[in-house]
């Protein structure tokens, strides 16, 4: 093994240790927000785009209650299958001024029928519906079992779409009124009636993971930069 690459391993290892040791010496952090709506009693307010939603009181990816609907399919992420409907639904905890509380990730456990992988997306809206910011969920989601997922929340996220221009970041996320969450079926499969499960919508702040991350990024970018030691 040359010189230079044995340099760079080991600017590489320092960069991911050095994240390591951040987050294990920071201090614990009183959280302003962590919480999840497991729809224990009933559906804490949520609805359908199309109809009202079903509470189930066993079987959700922990045992116990959730959330259903069975109804057309579409192909389009236009129609949402789960949403707060207004700023009281769960007790008004997913409402209010995400950026002042930190919050950075948003993810729920999600269920559905449909013969084939299917995407997912979370909606988040500030006023009565609009504007709003996308977040796709960057791997389908296999039938027939629950399945977490989760969508990071920073302006330079690739995966989050604002419905206007990327000043809309800021605005939706300082006042929040609704979160919702979709399925976008094949296109093939449109219009086919399919059943959808809901339960565990969290949101949390995750400095430790935005540490390791960043200084991760910052020992792979010193090691890109070191020369090769030549023969």
């Amino acid at each position: 093994m040359e010189k230079g690459e044995v340099e760079m391993r080991k600017l590489i290892c320092a960069g991911l240790l050095f994240g390591a040791m951040v987050v294990a010496s920071a201090p614990a952090l009183a959280l302003t927000v962590s919480f999840t709506e497991d729809f224990s009693v009933d559906a804490s307010g949520w609805t359908n785009s199309s109809g009202p939603l079903t509470w189930v009181a066993s079987g959700g990816p922990d045992g116990g209650s959730y959330v259903s609907f069975n109804g057309p399919s579409i192909h389009d992420p236009g129609t949402i299958q789960f949403r707060t409907s207004n700023a009281a639904a769960s007790g008004g905890n997913f409402a209010g001024n995400w950026l002042s509380a930190g919050v950075s990730v948003v993810s729920a456990q999600v269920l559905h029928d449909a013969p084939a992988p299917v995407n997912v997306f979370f909606r988040i809206t500030t006023g009565t519906n609009s504007p709003a910011l996308i977040g796709v969920v960057a791997v389908p989601v296999l039938p027939g079992t629950w399945t977490q997922v989760s969508l990071a929340l920073f302006p330079s996220n690739p995966l989050i779409i604002p419905e206007g221009p990327p000043s809309l970041y800021n605005t939706v996320l300082s006042n929040v009124t609704n979160v919702q969450v979709g399925f976008a079926v094949p296109a093939e499969l449109e219009g086919t009636n399919f059943t959808y499960g809901l339960d565990q919508v969290t949101i949390v702040p995750e400095p430790a993971t935005a540490g390791i991350l960043a200084s991760g990024l910052a020992g792979l970018a010193l090691a890109k930069r070191r020369p090769r030691a030549r023969r």
